[in-house]
């Protein structure tokens, strides 16, 4: 195991009102504009056209006819790859989540499925997972707290709900900056007390961990200013030089601690836009259009020390209880990462017996020494319970590029890859994997998440034999 530091022991990412996302093309389902902070929300709104109708998206879509069991069982443990949902489960029936949705998870995530590319000491890149040189992942956890307002783009919208107000981030990190990004825009945060202005007239790109500390700052300098004044101008008549001077000196130290933080931020929100500005898969091509609801949206996030995470929003994939993160960690060596996380099934509470499909997507990275590709595909896995094996498999992958920051996808089959996996006393399972002209050969590892296994989600790594092309991605699926 690496002493990889963890990076952001509790990440609590802002929700985002349905309806605005709704109205500006944001992923997803559901229009209401209430906030869900658990892991089930409360109402269904099904399948809705932002999902484009997608049958791999309607989470209820055998709800009222599931498929009828096989009288005769033909899955076999030494054939996973011929696997059929031949037996299947009873269906999941969890409601679609609403845009303002996002996972809730108190549980240790570094045991996650994980995959990384490092660099050894010549400079030559290597992968480290689950199954091959283990390395704990970069996020612990994932929870909420909660607060008053959710603000996006100028608007501030208040939650009403009976569990408490609207999430917001909070922070263990001195200096970072979080923004939900996708085809239509970002996050913004209400600044205007930074500068002494009123609420609601100036807005800034994300939301950083030093806003509060800025205000702080500001109202500090203010009244520093206002004491100064009061000192210069005594009705006494008496002036106390040193008392003059004492105070002048705290000035000083405030403003030009005001004004680093002010600069440290508006550098974190550059670095977090460039970042954003980066990914393809969600931008619109030169009609207008994105590429797949499912992708898009992302939560873009900037530490002070480097490390940058960018975390799918579940919400867009009509995901409950689970996603998937990309990273990069330069300080713990880590050029590329992928990690799983979410709420994960019991083990003890897995079916002991039966089929079921799952369906999602999946982004990835195909890694070079002279470039990053970006790669998304739709992900298919069968899973036989009483086996306790996975026949998976990915198909409809496109590379993503921008010109002139107009997204521009090509197919490339080249990269579907299948394979399968297995699991024996807990809630991991992991196996092998190949493109189908054997190209690239890796691992795959997985979870089951949510109540009765509703979802699964893991990440996955493929080389060639010199090492000197990597495919590495995270997936989530839902079941049908």
């Amino acid at each position: 195991m690496s002493n990889i530091q963890t990076k952001l022991k509790t990440i609590v990412f802002t929700a985002i009102s349905a309806a605005i996302l709704s109205a500006c093309g944001g992923g997803g389902g559901g229009g209401s504009s209430a906030l869900s902070t658990g892991a089930t929300p409360t109402n269904n709104t099904g399948n809705s056209a932002s999902n484009n109708g997608n049958p791999t998206n309607n989470n209820n879509s055998n709800a009222n006819t599931p498929k009828a069991p096989s009288t005769t069982l033909t899955n076999s443990a030494d054939n996973l790859a011929a696997l059929t949902d031949e037996a299947p489960i009873d269906p999941a029936n969890v409601t679609q989540p609403l845009h303002t949705h996002f996972i809730s998870s108190k549980g240790a995530q570094q045991s996650n499925p994980n995959v990384q590319i490092r660099k050894d000491a010549s400079g030559k890149m290597f992968q480290t997972d689950n199954q091959d040189r283990n390395q704990n992942g970069l996020i612990s956890s994932i929870d909420f707290n909660s607060n008053d307002e959710v603000k996006m783009d100028g608007v501030v919208l208040f939650n009403k709900t009976t569990a408490g107000n609207a999430t917001q981030p909070t922070w263990t990190s001195y200096a970072s900056v979080i923004a939900k990004v996708y085809s239509k825009g970002n996050t913004q945060t209400d600044v205007s007390e930074q500068t002494g202005k009123e609420k609601n007239t100036e807005f800034a790109y994300g939301k950083s961990t030093l806003d509060e500390r800025i205000v702080e700052l500001y109202k500090k300098l203010e009244a520093e200013k206002e004491n100064l004044k009061k000192e210069q101008n005594s009705e006494s008549g008496q002036i106390d030089h040193d008392k003059i001077k004492e105070i002048e000196a705290k000035i000083r130290d405030l403003d030009a601690l005001y004004k680093k933080n002010l600069q440290h931020r508006t550098n974190l929100a550059t670095f977090n836009k460039i970042d954003s500005d980066n990914l393809a898969y969600f931008r619109t091509d030169k009609n207008g259009l994105v590429f797949d609801k499912q992708f898009d949206g992302v939560y873009v996030i900037n530490f002070d020390d480097g490390t940058k995470i960018v975390l799918h929003d579940p919400s867009a994939a009509g995901w409950t209880y689970q996603t998937f993160a990309h990273y990069t960690d330069p300080k713990g060596h880590v050029y590329q990462g992928y990690q799983s996380l979410g709420d994960e099934t019991v083990f003890t509470t897995l079916p002991a017996k039966g089929t079921a499909t799952y369906k999602g997507i999946s982004t990835a990275y195909v890694v070079t020494d002279k470039n990053n590709r970006q790669l998304t595909s739709n992900i298919m896995a069968i899973v036989d319970f009483g086996l306790k094996g996975v026949r998976f498999e990915t198909s409809n992958s496109h590379f993503h590029t921008l010109e002139n920051g107009k997204r521009v996808s090509e197919a490339d089959k080249n990269y579907d890859f299948k394979g399968t996996a297995s699991w024996k006393d807990g809630n991991l399972f992991s196996g092998k994997v190949s493109t189908a002209d054997d190209k690239l050969s890796g691992n795959l590892n997985g979870k089951f998440y949510g109540p009765n296994a509703a979802e699964i989600g893991g990440t996955y790594g493929l080389k060639n034999k010199d090492a000197t092309e990597h495919l590495i991605g995270g997936y989530g699926a839902k079941r049908q």
